[in-house]
């Protein structure tokens, strides 16, 4: 039995078939009909391979090409997890990837996994782009033979993520886990009847991008993406975004903060935006404002989820009430089948509206663990009380947040962001949340200055709204003045940075390991 979501790519291949299901900065597109006859293709071949032990997750390799999605439908009808690998992950790292997967082979779509790993590339790779002649023999055996997919209770893909040790760590996700998230995408406020194009910003080695796959290529959208060149430029990718005519745009909030910081991003480069979905960090109502200020009537969602829980667990639509309130924006109300706890992080007991607690998921969209990582599973998964979770599947979110009685969710923060500093506990999140109110300030991060081993200082790394604005002492000493205004002098930065931008990591979220290279400078 298909996947429901394979098994709605599919149809479209029967319902507009010489639409075109995706296609990138680079000029290559694919059609739905192209989509399902490589990926039937490919998944034969996968089958009658020697090489490829059933039943085990396949790698992967490439970026945004259409050969990936081709790769990801082929693994799963041939029965076989995918495991998305991407370009711009060092040669380490991919090598580690590779060696805890055991057995697997991988599925090169670009053909530089031999050059990059050399001699310790152990196992089986096969080029992709040079099977072509095979599998357009395998195309006829592909329309009279049947295959075995992935089963409801199999992998349908591992999403390696780091981990506190510097080893990256797999994310095991279900056909269950991820057949609910896509029924529940296709019915929620977000999607409309309507011919959309998507804005792909994630790499399919972020869990943001299944939300492109279930809500757009589940319903016979169009997904544009930027391919390696444009997504280094700013420059490249306004030119790429002002020829897309895309309708939707999901990604971080980083991303959209860095686009607002160059005025030309605006209605006039992308008349048909019309939704904004943003997720995978706090979104800033000063984002929104901007946002919907450049391209009016725009409207913008917030939503929260671990990888852990198959992407989103939350989602609601920015209204200005929420703009005008005293306080953060909320992540949303919780995806219908998912149980959403606030629960102490100590005693693990429930907690009422409006108290701040940790975040417990449970339900079928939780992962089922880590990829034999059976210490790292049993700290994360299966913690939360039996007679709260039942026999359902849990994960320890390590987010701090309230609900509120409308069944609202808000979040103030990781557990792992909370430091002390004499004596005192203190959320960098609060910090960065009483920077970015400040007019002068477009985007701040807040880190901790070590020194021999321990916390010295507190260090304020930030973009000006204004570039042309003069950064000194004189503006230092105003924004101290500021600060003090609304959080407590102890939490003030002692030191403050000024920037051009924040580097972005591979994911599009502000990268808080290269920014704290700048201040040991």
């Amino acid at each position: 039995m298909a996947s429901r979501l394979q098994a709605a790519i599919d149809a479209q291949a029967q319902r507009v078939p010489q639409k075109t299901a995706f296609y990138n900065s680079r000029g290559e597109s694919i059609t739905y009909s192209e989509l399902k006859r490589q990926s039937d293709a490919l998944a034969h071949w996968i089958a009658k391979n020697d090489s490829i032990t059933p039943k085990t997750p396949l790698v992967v390799y490439g970026h945004k090409s259409p050969l990936m999605l081709v790769c990801f439908m082929a693994c799963v009808k041939s029965g076989h997890a995918y495991v998305p690998v991407d370009v711009v992950y060092p040669r380490d790292r991919v090598a580690s990837i590779i060696g805890q997967l055991g057995p697997t082979v991988v599925l090169d779509t670009i053909g530089t996994i031999p050059q990059l790993l050399e001699d310790a590339l152990e196992r089986p790779c096969f080029d992709v782009t040079e099977l072509q002649a095979e599998l357009a023999d395998e195309l006829c055996a592909a329309q009279d033979a049947t295959l075995e997919g992935v089963g409801e209770n199999d992998l349908f893909y591992i999403l390696f993520t780091s981990g506190s040790t510097g080893t990256p760590k797999g994310v095991q996700i279900t056909t269950e886990c991820v057949d609910n998230f896509s029924k529940w995408l296709m019915d929620s406020e977000f999607a409309v009847d309507e011919e959309r194009i998507w804005f792909n910003r994630s790499p399919f080695t972020f869990d943001v991008s299944l939300t492109d796959m279930a809500a757009g290529l589940t319903r016979g959208d169009t997904l544009f993406a930027l391919e390696d060149e444009a997504d280094k430029s700013l420059a490249l990718a306004f030119e790429a975004l002002g020829t897309s005519d895309a309708t939707e745009w999901v990604s971080t909030p980083s991303f959209v903060d860095q686009c607002l910081a160059d005025e030309s991003f605006d209605a006039q480069l992308m008349p048909n935006l019309k939704r904004m979905l943003l997720a995978g960090e706090v979104l800033r109502p000063e984002t929104v404002r901007l946002a919907q200020k450049r391209f009016p009537g725009l409207r913008v969602f917030n939503g929260y989820g671990p990888t852990e829980s198959t992407d989103l667990v939350t989602l609601c639509e920015i209204t200005p009430e929420m703009l005008s309130a005293d306080r953060a924006l909320p992540i949303g109300y919780a995806k219908p089948d998912s149980q959403l706890l606030v629960l102490d992080p100590v005693s693990l007991e429930p907690l009422p509206d409006g108290e701040h607690g940790e975040l417990f998921v449970v339900g079928n969209t939780v992962a089922t663990g880590y990829w034999q990582r059976d210490d790292l599973t049993q700290a994360a998964f299966g913690c939360c009380p039996q007679q709260l979770a039942g026999q359902s599947r849990s994960y320890r979110t390590g987010d701090e947040v309230t609900r509120e009685p409308d069944g609202l969710y808000y979040y103030h923060g990781r557990y792992d962001l909370q430091i002390k500093l004499h004596g005192y506990r203190i959320e960098l999140g609060d910090i960065e949340s009483a920077l970015c109110a400040l007019p002068e300030v477009h985007m701040a991060c807040v880190l901790p200055s070590m020194r021999d081993g321990a916390i010295s200082h507190l260090v304020a790394l930030l973009v000006l709204a204004d570039p042309n604005e003069k950064a000194g002492f004189a503006l230092t000493k105003r924004l101290k003045a500021a600060l003090r205004t609304t959080i407590p002098s102890y939490m003030v930065p002692r030191a403050f940075k000024y920037v051009d931008a924040f580097p972005l990591n591979p994911s599009g979220k502000a990268d808080r390991k290269a920014l704290a290279a700048l201040i040991t400078d």
